[in-house]
């Protein structure tokens, strides 16, 4: 700290018990051992208390910058969501058109219906009657190709015999 070396400490010994003499000389070696442990640890203090000033501002810093990505990220968000909201409105602006004209092209239908039924002879009309019962309630009724392949096949099963003790009635 001070580059001092052998010969200078042993200078300035000679010259402190010449000065003090040999009872103040231990009481005031004593009393400089103490300043000196009292300025290392306020220097030590200060310098660990600086180190983590810096390293807390370092951190302030970088959660700055991580509040200016997030700032920024919820701004693209919000015209992202607004873009949105805008097509939605105009999907459902646009679905309310074609839900109009389905069901004014629905209301026409019976009608023409009425009107084929009527031209047609009356074992057609029976028939075109019942294709068009809407198949509400009906969704379990399978047909013939579906009803073929809903469950697979049993199992060939040659030399099967039922196991006598599962078999077996309680008397």
């Amino acid at each position: 700290m001070f580059n001092i070396g052998l010969f200078e400490m042993t200078l300035f010994g000679i010259i402190a018990l010449i000065v003090l003499g040999p009872e103040k000389l231990i009481v005031a070696a004593r009393t400089l051992g103490r300043w000196y442990g009292t300025l290392r640890r306020a220097s030590t203090r200060l310098q660990s208390e600086i180190a983590s000033e810096l390293q807390l501002l370092e951190a302030q810093e970088e959660l700055k910058k991580e509040l200016a990505k997030i700032r920024e990220s919820e701004a693209q968000m919000k015209v992202q969501m607004n873009a949105l909201q805008q097509s939605l409105g105009r999907t459902e602006s646009q679905f309310h058109t074609a839900t109009s004209q389905a069901m004014d092209a629905w209301q026409t239908i019976p009608e023409q219906l009425n009107d084929a039924i009527s031209d047609t002879n009356p074992a057609t009309a029976q028939t075109l009657q019942s294709t068009t019962q809407p198949m509400a309630n009906r969704w379990f009724v399978l047909g013939d190709y579906d009803r073929a392949r809903r469950l697979p096949a049993a199992p060939m099963m040659p030399n099967y015999t039922a196991d006598p003790l599962l078999n077996r009635v309680n008397s």
